[in-house]
């Protein structure tokens, strides 16, 4: 379960990248749309490296 929560986050953040790019490059780094996407990211990958690091701990016991 956790394994594809993280898997489909990774996708997810993949996807929101991918827009965000797209978006920054025609609407400039500062537009309030590019931050709500990159926050949404920043948010995306503290969650996937907690998800990560619960898998690690969840292996060493």
């Amino acid at each position: 379960m956790m394994l594809k929560n993280a898997l489909d986050l990774r996708k997810d953040i993949r996807e929101h990248r991918n827009a965000l790019y797209v978006l920054a490059k025609s609407k400039g780094l500062s537009h309030p749309e590019v931050i709500k996407i990159s926050q949404q990211i920043d948010n995306e990958i503290s969650l996937l490296q907690k998800i990560v690091r619960d898998l690690s701990t969840f292996k060493k016991v």
